[in-house]
């Protein structure tokens, strides 16, 4: 099991400005923490090491770049999940394929260009590998990645 590290608030100030703008400078984040860009780097460097901060992502709005459907899929199957991940890695734009314990063995989100791509995606899996069942959920808008919200303090037991 991974150790629950501890982060106080100026490490979560810190890692609330980065998660809005990593690219803010550390002046900016010492000015805005009440410390000095000495204090904040290593901080950072700290967050790094402890494995809490692992590198920077770039979320780009996906209806400039040709999509339309952004889909969840669930699947019951009996197959080998790497089989069926890889397959979808190989058919859709596959974002974030998950096992999981509950009503489906794999779920998965993915975008596509239109909800025919996405249909027939889904329906050659369903034939290749003997998928059992499959609910594909189409999200309405695009996701809205705000992360800004997150709780990063372990929650206190017993209150």
């Amino acid at each position: 099991m991974t150790p629950i590290i501890s982060i106080d608030g100026t490490d979560d100030k810190i890692l609330h400005i980065l998660i809005k703008d990593a690219r803010t400078s550390l002046k900016e984040m010492a000015k805005e923490c009440g410390i000095s860009s000495v204090a904040v780097l290593n901080r950072i460097k700290r967050l790094k090491k402890l494995g809490v901060i692992t590198g920077a992502t770039l979320f780009a709005p996906i209806g400039i770049m040709g999509f339309q459907i952004v889909a969840t899929i669930g699947m019951e199957t009996d197959a080998n999940t790497e089989e069926i991940v890889k397959f979808l890695c190989e058919h859709t734009h596959l974002i974030e394929p998950s096992t999981s314990i509950g009503e489906y063995d794999l779920c998965a989100v993915v975008y596509a260009e239109n909800i025919s791509s996405l249909n027939e995606c889904v329906e050659m899996a369903k034939r290749r590998f003997g998928i059992r069942k499959v609910i594909v959920n189409v999200w309405s808008g695009f996701p809205y990645l705000n992360f800004e919200n997150i709780q990063l303090n372990p929650l206190k037991k017993g209150i």
